[in-house]
């Protein structure tokens, strides 16, 4: 089934130079970009793309941390898109993802951030409910779910 999702290259990845090889790794999992581009994550913004943690212990933190530098959003489209970017990203934790995966290949020796959270390189939808939610945080002015 074609779908859109969201897809996001955080700081720590961004820091690190490392948008040609995630979106090259991205366009080889036969999923095409459509829409991106390089933002600052205001915390308005942040907070509305990490609703779902409100209120957990690390959610300061990470709203800290992705607002510490640039962000590349995207809108990729696929078959079964959401499912093969959660593949392509391995495992949250990068000492958990496998290797062939954005998180295993790419991570840092040191995988936390100054506030304690997790640097693994990049976000992505995990259903269809969020890949609308966040879709329409980041492109509400080109999005459309059709």
């Amino acid at each position: 089934m074609l779908e859109k999702t969201f897809f996001m290259i955080k700081p720590d990845g961004v820091a690190r130079g490392l948008e040609n090889e995630v979106f090259s790794r991205v366009e080889k999992a036969e999923l095409k970009i459509l829409l991106k581009r390089l933002i600052f994550l205001t915390e308005e913004l942040a907070k509305a793309l990490y609703l779902p943690h409100f209120g957990k212990p690390f959610y300061a933190g990470l709203i800290k941390f992705i607002t510490s530098g640039p962000v590349i959003v995207s809108l990729l489209e696929g078959e079964d898109a959401i499912n093969k970017v959660r593949l392509l990203m391995g495992a949250t934790d990068p000492r958990s993802a496998g290797k062939g995966t954005i998180r295993g290949d790419l991570k840092e020796e040191n995988i936390l951030s100054p506030e304690g959270i997790m640097k693994n390189i990049v976000h992505g939808s995990d259903g269809a409910e969020s890949a609308r939610r966040e879709l329409a945080i980041f492109f509400k002015e080109k999005w459309n779910e059709n």
